[in-house]
């Protein structure tokens, strides 16, 4: 084969865009995982690639110092790549330093033909070095790839794969070494590994990277398509059928027509996967819509994002390539309108309930106080601990119906500025109180002393110490109300929040209720907690 221009020209290429690359590297992608290992990597391949081309003396210094060094630079890559938060190894780049210095001062070896040059001697023990910390990087690849999940693992394997085609591209002037011809015409390979080696890398964090990928597979298919058309318009030619300018017009004709989808094509090719019709989108929010719950949208989403991409995942957004970006994005959205709509109907469930509530408390209301009055009558003439029972039992009918009427009816609140440590003082009961000065929050007062006394009279009951402590915590203020009694049995503790459920057995079971409601309407919420030196905490949260 007549090497005199292709394979100079590949690898002239190769030495130009390995700087072009390492320059862009440099300056657009030095955040990205490996980046910067990978354009000091670049540009030892370019200058590799222009000390084969030099040759004579020169070129065989160069080739003597860059060969190890080169191999150095693909280790530190591979170890920043896999494990970017580890600082990478010093001993690589020394090594190659003593190697490199070595083969030069002691002979690398010698051209033999333009572009084939054999290494002897020191350039031996270079080469050994280089395949050893080659392999090396390989091995640390291949530990992240097992480690490695969606599409992190994706990539991890890419850039293995293009580690391949360099093998292929350097393995032509590796059988002088043993005495047998070399086959230079592989580095026409060259300037491809190193595009396609940097794009495996930066196709997952750069989206430039993928434009212009989609750009160049657009026109390389473009080329081919014409290439076709030539070759075919020339037989048809050959053959007196037609003209040339019918068939001109023609191929103008069929490139206007292969525009777009040579471009739906390269656009397959740079984001697989990239594209959801109407259709789907139709068949994705009806089944998301269906579901019952918060964890199961989760699911279904997971699920149908597992089938359409493989690997990727919903936590895998700001790694996926643009085209799976786009459904992780568009399934971002149907699984919010998902949710918003379940918000709804809990809403309205929710309303429904409390009106159905609301119109039990009045029945029971009205029903049971008439009744009530007349026993507490009937018991005026009865004996004085039967009296007192009478009415201790008649005071707790009558907080349960009132209870139920608050609970029942629409609240409406009025928000200020309250100074929580001057709230809890006036609060009619002997607790214990650990609250920063000044400490406030935006709520409405008698809502928020109501939530307190509900929270600290279940305590009071259930225990002998209560202790109220306030605190700032980043975007919202904790209020805690603890104590030291026996604690919340197992059994409620999940409908804790739930009208009629109760510790105690003097309550209505409806004060926690209260409570979270009390709470909601703030935009903040309740919940069980615990603290060091108590048994029971239950934990107001009011956002900022």
């Amino acid at each position: 084969m007549d090497l005199t221009i292709p394979v100079p020209f590949a690898v002239g290429l190769a030495a130009a865009g390995g700087v072009a690359l390492a320059a862009f590297l440099w300056l657009r992608a030095r955040f990205a995982p490996g980046a910067l290992p990978l354009a000091g990597f670049c540009f030892v391949v370019a200058a590799w690639s222009t000390c084969l081309l030099l040759g004579g003396h020169v070129g065989t210094v160069g080739l003597a110092a860059t060969t190890p060094v080169g191999g150095a630079a693909f280790l530190r890559f591979a170890q920043r790549f896999s494990d970017p938060s580890r600082t990478a190894a010093r001993w690589p780049l020394a090594l190659s330093l003593a190697v490199a210095a070595s083969a030069v001062g002691f002979g690398a070896g010698r051209f033999v033909a333009p572009l084939v040059f054999v290494y002897t001697g020191a350039g031996l023990v270079a080469v050994a070095a280089t395949v050893a910390m080659t392999l090396a990087s390989h091995a640390i690849l291949a530990g992240a790839f097992l480690r490695s999940t969606g599409v992190r693992r994706s990539q991890i394997a890419l850039v293995s794969a293009w580690s391949g085609v360099a093998f292929l591209s350097l393995s032509g002037l590796a059988p002088p070494i043993v005495g047998w011809p070399a086959a230079p015409e592989t580095l026409l390979a060259l300037p491809a590994y190193l595009v396609g080696f940097v794009y495996a890398v930066l196709r997952y964090e750069l989206m430039d990277v993928n434009v212009w990928a989609r750009r160049a597979v657009a026109a390389i298919l473009a080329l081919g398509l014409g290439a076709g058309a030539l070759l075919l318009s020339a037989a048809w030619l050959a053959h007196g059928v037609g003209a040339p300018a019918i068939w001109m017009a023609a191929a103008v004709l069929a490139g206007m027509a292969a525009a777009g989808p040579l471009r739906a094509l390269a656009d397959r090719i740079v984001y697989p996967g990239g594209r959801l019709d109407a259709s789907e989108i139709a068949r994705w929010r009806t089944w998301l819509s269906e579901a019952a719950s918060v964890e199961e949208v989760e699911r279904i989403a997971g699920r149908l994002l597992l089938k359409k991409l493989g690997g990727v995942g919903p936590g895998d957004a700001g790694l996926a390539p643009p085209g799976p970006r786009r459904i992780v994005e568009t399934v971002d959205v149907l699984k919010a309108e998902a949710i918003e709509a379940i918000s709804r109907r809990r809403v309205a469930a929710e309303r429904e309930r409390l009106a159905e509530i609301g119109m039990l408390a009045a029945t029971v209301a009205h029903d049971l106080r008439n009744p009530m009055n007349i026993v507490s009558m009937a018991a005026a003439g009865a004996p004085a601990d039967v009296r007192a029972e009478i009415k201790a039992q008649l005071r707790r009918m009558d907080a349960l119906v009132r209870d139920l009427l608050d609970y029942a009816k629409p609240w409406r609140i009025e928000r200020g500025e309250i100074d929580i440590a001057a709230l809890v003082g006036a609060l009619p009961t002997a607790i214990e109180a650990d609250i920063p000065s000044g400490l406030t929050v935006s709520a409405d007062p008698a809502r928020l002393t109501q939530a307190l006394a509900n929270l600290i009279d279940n305590a009071k009951q259930a225990a002998r110490r209560v202790l109220v402590a306030a605190e700032s915590d980043g975007g919202a203020v904790l209020v805690h109300i603890c104590d030291d009694g026996p604690g919340v049995p197992n059994e409620i503790r999940a409908s804790l929040f739930e009208p009629f459920s109760t510790r105690s057995q003097a309550g209505t079971g409806l004060g926690l209720a209260i409570v979270s409601k009390v709470m909601a309407a703030h935009g903040g919420d309740v919940a069980l907690t615990q603290r060091p030196g108590w048994s029971t905490c239950f934990t107001l949260r009011f956002p900022r």
